[in-house]
């Protein structure tokens, strides 16, 4: 019997994530020692108060039953002091704050309570998978924004065709960006801000890798813009800020109205995030050790320092991204970007993400993600060396 996939399954590319798993294990299997800069997948752990935390609520019987479809109330209070101390937003914790088991399936869901068949979402490219996903398993369309090094990874909005942008439902930002590393301008927001009003846009702003940037350039709320809150729905995670990817906690703030929409649209997908997942997430928000961050910061920046430094002695001429945890760079001539992370991971054992995995416009290109400590990225540039793979122009 042959089964038919409902058409929006069959639209989606190839996951290329799902297939680099498939590689990775045949590599492994033959005994290779693998050095897996593929996926984000932080390694840095969180502090020791919020494992405890966490032990200490799973003793809890209560915290074992269904957890609220709203979110614990101290939960959404400590996003709302949060997000005050850490970005200047101010945001009522009633009615401003969603919890997400994970700000990725708040993303894609979210498309599901605005994008009917047909509609518009732009979004600027190469961008992180669930940003042009979410619309297309909701039967939208994505309109791609293109982005260039020489624009910094910043879409120009005056080149949209007007036509376009009354149809558009959506538009989608993410700075620091997953996968250039590119970080936005308070001036580029304010422009955003003001297209989407004046075409009554809703503005997605996936901010999750907000605590993760360097030399001191701090990013901004899309909340901090005046008027944003008009429009605008804020994704934030505690993945990468504290080190927690694996426990699957998020949360989205904004527009009253937005987040009730996604509030609705995940009453009929789940049961909320565990609650001893939330306790722990309430420790790390509140946390005593305050220079946690900085620390995490400092790691990802001298990871930073040495791979860029590694692949320009290899002949790249790489710029070293402001913010997030990837390295973004050009792939040699005579090479698609799988064909030459394939090449890499046969030749070295070191595993990269070809660009096309981030939209058309990612082809040229790989990203590399620091999560290896820096003695394993030391021996991937020596590696790459060894097997003469240098970048040729």
């Amino acid at each position: 019997m042959k089964f038919q996939q409902a058409d929006r399954l069959l639209k989606l590319p190839i996951y290329v994530f799902a297939q680099l798993d498939k590689i990775k294990a045949e590599q492994q299997a033959k005994g290779a020692d693998l050095i897996d800069l593929g996926m984000g997948n932080p390694d840095i752990p969180p502090p020791q108060e919020i494992i405890d935390s966490l032990v200490k609520s799973l003793s809890n019987p209560e915290n074992h039953r269904y957890p609220s479809f709203e979110g614990a109330p101290e939960f959404k209070h400590a996003v709302s002091s949060w997000c005050k101390r850490q970005y200047g937003i101010n945001i009522d914790p009633e009615h401003e704050v969603v919890t997400l088991i994970g700000s990725k399936e708040g993303v894609v869901h979210f498309a599901f309570a605005y994008i009917n068949p047909g509609d518009i979402t732009l979004v600027p490219m190469p961008a992180y998978p669930a940003h042009f996903r979410g619309t297309i398993l909701a039967g939208g369309e994505p309109y791609v924004l293109p982005t260039t090094e020489r624009q910094g990874w910043l879409p120009d909005l005056k080149i949209i065709d007007p036509e376009i942008a009354k149809k558009a439902k959506m538009m989608i930002i993410s700075y620091p960006s997953n996968p250039t590393g590119a970080v936005s301008t308070r001036a580029f927001y304010e422009e955003v801000v003001a297209f989407c009003k004046k075409y009554e846009i809703i503005l997605i702003h996936d901010f999750a890798y907000a605590e993760i940037y360097f030399e001191g350039h701090k990013p901004i709320s899309m909340l901090s813009i005046p008027g944003a809150k008009d429009i605008c729905i804020e994704y934030h995670t505690t993945s990468k800020t504290f080190g927690m990817p694996g426990w699957r906690c998020g949360f989205a703030v904004g527009n009253r109205e937005l987040i009730e929409s996604l509030r609705k649209i995940k009453t009929n997908l789940d049961y909320g995030l565990f609650t001893a997942v939330q306790k722990a997430a309430i420790a790390a928000m509140t946390l005593d050790e305050k220079d946690y961050i900085d620390r995490v910061r400092a790691t990802y920046q001298r990871r930073r320092d040495l791979f860029v430094d590694g692949l320009n002695s290899l002949g790249w001429q790489v710029k070293k991204p402001q913010g997030s945890l990837y390295v973004w760079f050009p792939v040699p001539q005579g090479y698609d970007s799988t064909a030459f992370c394939l090449k890499v991971i046969e030749k070295t054992g070191v595993v990269i993400t070809p660009g096309i995995a981030f939209g058309d416009l990612g082809e040229g290109y790989c990203r590399a993600a620091l999560v290896a400590p820096e003695e394993r990225l030391r021996e991937a540039i020596a590696r790459l060396g060894k097997a003469g793979i240098r970048y040729n122009g």
